[in-house]
């Protein structure tokens, strides 16, 4: 049961009306008299205007008032897809300059995943379509952001631009008043948006009830005016500050650059000497030190009000306790991928058809690749008919959680290319890492290049397996 449907049936399927939006009401004082769409009309004590950014009980209290254009586009999908570190990563920002990927676990083997680029609003997919255009705007980009949205089906893709409102000081009018969009419409950068009008409607009811028990006590009528006032200070201040944060992570990975040059025309040049950019090594030192006291206030910081319950929800009481760990080392989140290891082949010219499968297993016994099998590497040899392979070409080893890539002295060589486009030889002499989303190529005519990829959800079973192979080749 979802959280909407448990919602209405506490309410009562009878007192929700469907397709019917309010355009117009008057308060009388001691009521509310709405009009809807299809022309019928209803009385209330109160109105509440939760109808969203485009409210129209706002445009009728307020006047009207342009919504905010983020400069962004949002596309949007679930798919079937389950990454090699879902256990201990449930949600990811990729960023990039002027476009950024986020990921989310929603459970049940799907990912769903928000795509942001930077354009006009108003923009239309041309016939190629959504899928399409994504690729092409993320070419290039990790096989966590491509492979997802590889995996999803073309009409499982939305597409919407993104505003939000300026926060105001005044949220209502005597018996009327707004709720969640309709007054603090945010970027979904800290995906608070919901939430915060989840929260709005538990101070609501709670300031309502409070008027009800003072009725009571006083003997007079419940003092409606009063109760959304109170409801609205109570607010204001907390939605503020989530909606400024929301729009400075929006600035923050919207603007991000990796190396100093990106995004500065005839100096991008700089780009390839690697220079960690100023703004990375201070959201670095951000992350670090204020996200998680930050991030602890905006998810928990309405609990004190919350009776019976917990007085505080820390970050570090959900996260793993492995989450300082991930931003100091790089490579303690790869350790902790629990998935099998792939060489896909890649290109049309390829020599191999089928994925190559590297166990983690096989620590004492290393993978030797050539041109033909080996009788003292009979579990672990890997044929590759190509010319420009050798007999005894290369050789693959696994060691404390990673896998490490030798040269035999090849003939035409052994190349390893990083997920940063950076191509280099692999020496004779000393072991390569490679990781996933590198590219491997035995030799230099194209014919044996493969694809590193980390499949989630080890197979239990060779046909398992193998059907993840397919898997991974149709990606």
């Amino acid at each position: 049961m979802t959280l909407q449907q448990i919602l209405a049936k506490a309410v009562g399927d009878e007192i929700i009306l469907n397709e019917s939006n309010v355009i117009d009401f008057k308060d009388h004082g001691d009521k509310v008299s709405v009009v809807l769409e299809n022309g019928q009309c209803y009385a209330g004590d109160l109105l509440i205007g939760a109808d969203g950014i485009w409210s129209k009980v706002r445009k009728n209290l307020f006047g009207p008032q342009e919504a905010i254009y983020s400069g962004y586009t949002c596309y949007t999908g679930i798919a079937d897809f389950v990454p090699a570190d879902i256990e201990s990563v449930g949600y990811r920002v990729f960023l990039g300059h002027k476009q950024y990927f986020v990921s989310s676990d929603v459970g049940a083997g799907k990912m769903q995943w928000y795509a942001f680029h930077k354009e006009p609003a108003g923009g239309v997919d041309g016939p190629e379509g959504k899928k399409e255009r994504l690729l092409k705007i993320f070419e290039g980009w990790c096989d966590n952001v491509v492979d997802l949205i590889l995996a999803t089906d073309e009409e499982a893709i939305l597409r919407r631009d993104i505003y939000d409102r300026t926060p105001i000081f005044t949220w209502g009018r005597g018996r009327v008043t707004l709720l969640g969009d309709s007054v603090h419409a945010m970027q979904p950068n800290l995906g608070q948006g919901g939430c915060m009008a989840i929260e709005d409607g538990y101070q609501l009811a709670v300031e309502l009830e409070k008027a009800c028990k003072k009725s009571n006590e006083s003997k007079t009528p419940i003092d409606i005016v009063s109760a959304l006032k109170s409801y609205e200070r109570a607010r204001r201040l907390r939605v503020a500050v989530i909606h400024g944060l929301a729009r400075s992570a929006a600035v923050m990975a919207s603007t991000y650059k990796a190396y100093l040059g990106v995004g500065l025309g005839p100096l991008s040049f700089l780009t390839k000497f690697r220079i960690p950019h100023p703004g990375r090594v201070g959201g670095r030192f951000f992350i670090d030190l204020a996200m998680p006291l930050m991030l602890s206030w905006v998810l928990g910081g309405n609990s004190s009000k919350l009776e019976g319950r917990s007085p505080c929800c820390k970050l570090s009481d959900k996260a793993s306790d492995n989450l300082r760990t991930w931003f100091r080392d790089d490579d303690a989140l790869e350790r902790a991928m629990n998935g099998e290891w792939f060489l896909v082949p890649s290109g049309s010219e390829n020599v191999v058809s089928q994925p190559i499968y590297l166990s983690v297993s096989h620590e004492n016994e290393p993978y030797l690749i050539g041109s033909e099998s080996h009788e003292d590497f009979s579990r672990t040899s890997i044929v590759i008919p190509s010319a420009q392979v050798s007999k005894m070409h290369a050789r693959i080893s696994y060691k404390d959680g990673a896998f490490y890539l030798i040269d035999l002295q090849s003939e035409h060589g052994t190349y390893v290319t990083d997920n940063e486009g950076r191509r280099y030889r692999v020496s004779s002499n000393f072991p390569a890492r490679f990781r996933p989303s590198d590219t491997i190529e035995f030799g230099s005519d194209k014919k044996a290049i493969f694809r590193v990829k980390v499949i989630g959800t080890p197979p239990n079973n060779n046909s398992e397996r193998k059907e993840a192979g397919e898997i991974l080749q149709a990606v």
